[in-house]
């Protein structure tokens, strides 16, 4: 018995609503027949792209198609400035080890990117496998339909962190040094006294001979 084709386990629908898994509006998108009957039907989601609602939306999809053109094209020019410049930074607090306070996500990295480039893209386009969680130079997978790329993305420290952080390890090392100063006048103390001992017994020795000379000279 032949397999089924691909095509015949999935049925075509027109997204009546932007999905982030599925697609975007007015968008024909393949999906399971259990999914749409019971799920994208039912929540008038999405309804299915026989030609009758093919027809019945066709200015809407037509004028969807020509956005995403543009949404695709004005990414490709993203992409162009991301490169010159070296991609985007973020300026985040972290610890002396370089560990971030907060973590980074695609939502603090798209925000980035809008406010760096004045571009707004959705957070799910960036394919993180986990969140950032150090200071560093990141590279992050970006998808949108046909455009595969990187997007390069430095976290750097926080100004006043870092100088806060300078103070703390310059104070750390004073008290350091204050610490060994000591140390070391207390065992220059000690060999002081040792000394000052040594030196009263060998005068008392002198001494003591002296005394017996003088005694047993004649």
């Amino acid at each position: 018995m032949p397999k089924r084709k691909v095509e015949n386990k999935t049925v075509e629908v027109i997204l009546l609503q932007s999905d982030k898994h599925l697609g975007e509006k007015f968008e024909i998108v393949r999906v399971k027949p259990v999914f749409a009957r019971n799920v994208l039907l039912p929540k008038n989601i999405a309804v299915l792209a026989h030609l009758e609602n093919k027809n019945k939306f066709s200015q809407k999809m037509k004028a969807a198609e020509a956005d995403r053109a543009k949404k695709a094209t004005g990414l490709e020019d993203l992409f162009v400035k991301l490169h010159e410049v070296g991609g985007v930074s973020l300026i985040r607090k972290a610890n002396a080890e370089g560990t971030l306070y907060a973590k980074v996500d695609e939502n603090d990295i798209s925000v980035a990117i809008n406010e760096t480039y004045g571009v707004a893209i959705e957070p799910h386009y960036l394919k993180l496998k986990k969140k950032i969680t150090t200071l560093g130079d990141f590279k992050v997978p970006f998808l949108y339909k046909e455009i595969k790329k990187d997007i390069a993305v430095k976290v750097q420290q926080d100004p006043e962190e870092a100088e806060k952080l300078a103070k703390h390890k310059a104070a750390k090392a004073s008290k350091t040094l204050e610490v060994v100063n000591d140390e070391v006048k207390v065992k220059k103390t000690r060999e002081e006294a040792m000394a000052e001992k040594e030196v009263a017994r060998l005068a008392k020795r002198e001494e003591t001979i002296k005394r017996l000379k003088e005694k047993f000279k004649d």
